[in-house]
């Protein structure tokens, strides 16, 4: 073991949002984040609420139901692979105590075994998982925490009874020790900066948070070094989203989750209508990769349901089908039939081809 001289890195940030409901946690989120860089992704756990601010920001987002904290390491992956600067999770708290989330992973558990002790070691490493991918991820992150009325036992005349102590995230206790900037937002959309490694944010006050936070962290996180050179991520596996629930013994150290999965990001801001017709492309014949993201350029000629929220888009003159997970880009899909279309997809298990994006073909 050897001591060297300390030296500050240039870093990404590592920011969380604490606040009730209508507090301004997403908005704020978005407003600082726009200026933290220019490709921005929100993974949302909150039934698409982030797209209701997609006039004010343009930024691409993906849909999680099922919130096993595996889905959040995959989407982070995702984001890095897809070169965006900036991950919005809203909500982090989802996690913890959504479908799939640690809750429901240690109570299936605790099902099987009598001491919740062991039932908690089960889940540990699914947590320590996301834990090391939020510190270690080459992106900014951004997340917004719902919080719970939180109590401590006093004694009082001999006896103990639970005394209101203040507001606590929705997430595993210590949560709050990863981030570099912990701030409360309060229902008039003030951020209070409750912990911070930044010293100029340290104590700070900002009312409707934005341009101003972000040049703060901005000058703290490009003040240093370089950061060393850090191997080359792999292409990031597709999001998992099972309608059944996913046994808790399968953890990232064990037996990986073997599900069927899907990748939905896409643009939340509202594209503008065509000016011309676009002309159709020959058909393609040519076969889809066998792994990694790929694109094509064909008609597009069918679709076809294949179960809930589930779609098969086929290019015409191509012998395998596109899944695509998402209502709204399914919608878009209809309305490109018959024409030249370029489509955006990813090899997810063997044979199944998950669709990205879908925009009409350049005209020629």
């Amino acid at each position: 073991m050897v001591f060297q001289k300390a030296t500050k890195e240039k870093a990404k940030l590592r920011m969380a949002l604490t606040g009730p409901s209508g507090s301004g946690k997403t908005y704020s989120a978005l407003n600082i984040a726009q200026y933290l860089g220019k490709k921005v992704c929100v993974v949302d756990t909150e039934g698409n609420s982030a797209s209701k601010y997609a006039n004010l920001f343009d930024f691409c987002t993906l849909s999680l139901t099922d919130c096993h904290p595996n889905n959040f390491i995959k989407a982070i992956d995702a984001a890095v692979a897809e070169g965006f600067d900036v991950i919005i999770i809203d909500s982090l708290s989802h996690a913890y105590n959504g479908k799939n989330g640690l809750l429901e992973l240690a109570d299936r558990e605790k099902m099987k075994i009598t001491n919740q002790f062991q039932a908690w070691a089960k889940v540990a490493p699914i947590q320590n998982a996301l834990t090391q991918k939020l510190l270690a991820a080459p992106i900014h992150i951004v997340t917004t925490l719902r919080v719970k009325t939180a109590y401590d036992m006093q004694e009082e005349n001999g006896k103990k009874k639970p005394v209101k102590i203040g507001l606590a995230p929705v997430q595993k206790e210590g949560i709050e020790y990863e981030f570099d900037v912990l701030a409360e937002m309060t229902p008039e959309n003030m951020l209070i900066v409750s912990k911070t490694r930044c010293p100029e944010l340290n104590g700070q006050i900002f009312n409707k948070p934005g341009k101003e936070v972000a040049d703060i962290l901005n000058a703290w996180l490009n003040d240093g070094t370089e950061p060393a050179a850090k191997p080359a991520q792999q292409p990031a596996a597709a999001v998992v989203n099972t309608p059944a629930p996913i046994p808790a013994a399968e953890t990232p150290a064990a037996k990986p989750v073997e599900k069927k999965t899907s990748l939905k990001l896409q643009t939340a801001a509202p594209k503008k209508a065509e000016s011309a017709p676009v002309k159709q492309a020959p058909a393609t014949v040519e076969a889809f990769p066998d792994k990694g993201l790929f694109e094509r350029t064909g008609v597009l000629g069918e679709i076809k349901p294949s179960g809930t929220n589930t779609w098969h888009i086929f290019l015409k003159g191509a012998k395998e089908g596109l899944v695509t997970f998402s209502q709204a880009m399914n919608l878009q899909a209809v309305s490109l039939l018959g024409k030249s279309v370029k489509i955006k997809a990813v090899v997810n298990n063997p044979g199944q081809y998950v669709l990205l994006g879908i925009v009409p073909a350049a005209a020629n």
